[in-house]
């Protein structure tokens, strides 16, 4: 998922914990519902705080059941996906060129 982030912008990071991953994801989402650049940002805005907030969940629940927190992290990736799909159904591949760098899926 940190290499997701960096597609929207994070920095690099290495061996994050999901807490600092719904950190960035957080960050994020503030940044693009506060853009002037359209609705297609906001949405990617609101979709990052989704991501957000499922890796928050994932982080409060770290010892619990491992199916629980395998769901919330599972809808963190789809949230990440959402967006990114959301950004490049609008723009053109160069306008990512971070995109490149991302493994499919």
């Amino acid at each position: 998922m940190a290499y997701a982030l960096e597609f929207f912008g994070t920095e690099p990071v290495e061996d994050p914990g999901v807490g600092e991953l719904a950190r960035l994801a957080g960050d994020l989402a503030a940044e693009y519902r506060a853009s002037d650049l359209g609705p297609a940002i906001h949405r990617a805005g609101d979709l990052l705080d989704l991501a957000a907030a499922a890796l928050h969940t994932a982080d409060r629940l770290r010892g619990t059941l491992l199916p629980v927190v395998n769901h919330h992290l599972r809808h963190a990736a789809a949230a990440l996906d959402d967006a990114r799909a959301c950004l490049l159904a609008q723009a053109s591949p160069a306008a990512f060129p971070a995109a490149s760098r991302l493994p499919p899926g």
